[in-house]
């Protein structure tokens, strides 16, 4: 997995800058820039403090089989009260034509 590009998807999904994932991580910018090229390496610490400013658990973002949006949505929702999940559910199924 590439890692720096993983980081930097993860990242534009969430509409936020490398600065602004920066500062959330109290790293420089050029530290995020030279990540996201696989010009630097990080800790497993550093990549945890990066996953949570980004909203995704580290098993999200090692989750190959799922998109960024894939993992964006389950971390959400993992976080919901389950009635709001059985809220979300029903609302989604509406969404979704039956298959004939």
């Amino acid at each position: 997995m590439d890692i720096g590009n993983r980081i930097q998807e993860v990242r534009k999904a969430s509409n936020m800058t490398a600065k602004e994932l920066a500062q959330r991580v109290e790293v420089s910018p050029s530290f995020i820039s030279a990540v996201e090229n696989n010009d630097s390496k990080l800790s497993l610490k550093t990549l945890t403090r990066i996953c949570a400013a980004l909203g995704v658990t580290l098993a999200e973002f090692f989750n190959e089989e799922a998109t960024v949006i894939d993992s964006k949505l389950q971390s959400v929702i993992s976080r919901l009260p389950e009635e709001k999940k059985w809220q979300l559910l029903n609302f989604l199924e509406g969404l979704v034509p039956e298959e004939q």
